[in-house]
């Protein structure tokens, strides 16, 4: 599935950027930023393009509410240490725009969304987990942070470059009893900026429905987030049942922080990421089992 992309007029994206409108036509015209025609003739840039060429050229982003981003998004080259911290704070008070902020600004910067996944946003919720059993933090706090960032990465997906037609499909979820979403819509995004055609399916899946979407869609890798368990005994016979029936199927990846090294042992899997970057560290190594083929 594809994520509709925003296009603007050459207009829009030389104010938005700070250019005459002439200079962004000539870029245009020489490949330089990528553009389409609509079937009136009427020149359109997808917002990706408009952001591939900013990072590529090193240009700052001037007025980025032109654009639909946040009105101070690429004013700030957040590094990833200060951004946790920053994150956190934002997440803790409820102030959502300054979580948008610290994500897209990041975004900006051209940090990958494996490193903002594995070095700002899981810091930043482990700390609030910590203030919560300590204590400092209260439970509406938790919930809050988890929505807001939620909605923060799903504002993010049109950022990201549509994925070919060619590309490998990858589908996942959290299982049943487990309702955060923040790692599965994490993943997705991980996964569509490195080239995957990638949804998730949502939280609190039944091993049984999982099984199913792989039987229907045949996607290359599917991945199973466990942010949280209510039985390990339930747990460890369903996904063995689901392992078993799956494994034949596609690749199965999981992870997440309830699989602690006890239940880990007593599971099957392709791979196991305790990070995002460990996702694409492992889809990097298989060129051949994961290359886009011609019959996607």
């Amino acid at each position: 599935m594809l994520v509709s992309q925003d296009n603007f007029t050459p207009k829009q994206v030389a104010r938005a950027i700070g250019v005459s409108e002439s200079s962004l036509k000539r870029w245009c015209d020489q490949g330089v930023l990528a553009s389409v025609k609509t079937a009136g003739g009427h020149r359109r840039i997808a917002l990706p393009a408009v952001l591939e060429y900013l990072q590529s050229a090193g240009r700052p982003l001037v007025r980025p509410e032109i654009l639909g981003l946040p009105a101070t998004s690429g004013q700030s080259e957040r590094v990833l240490a200060r951004g946790q911290t920053q994150l956190q704070q934002a997440l803790v008070a409820g102030d959502a725009l300054l979580c948008r902020q610290v994500i897209f600004d990041l975004y900006l910067a051209g940090h990958s969304l494996a490193a903002i996944g594995d070095l700002v946003i899981s810091p930043a919720f482990e700390a609030i987990g910590e203030g919560w059993a300590c204590g400092s933090v209260e439970v509406y706090q938790e919930r809050r942070a988890c929505e807001i960032c939620c909605r923060t990465l799903h504002e993010l997906e049109r950022l990201i470059p549509p994925a070919s037609a060619s590309a490998p499909l990858a589908l996942g979820g959290t299982a049943e009893a487990d309702r955060y979403d923040l790692a599965t819509t994490l993943v997705a995004l991980v996964l569509r900026q490195n080239g995957w055609q990638a949804t998730s399916l949502g939280a609190g899946l039944p091993f049984a429905t999982m099984l199913a979407a792989i039987r229907e869609h045949r996607p290359r890798l599917f991945w199973v987030s466990v942010s949280h368990i209510a039985d390990e005994e339930l747990f460890i016979r369903d996904y063995d049942a689901f392992y078993t029936a799956a494994s034949s199927l596609t690749t199965l990846a999981i992870g997440g922080r309830a699989l602690h090294p006890a239940l880990r042992d007593r599971m099957r899997y392709t791979v196991f990421c305790d990070r995002l970057g460990h996702l694409v560290s492992f889809l990097n190594s298989q060129p051949t089992k994961f290359q886009p083929s011609s019959e996607s």
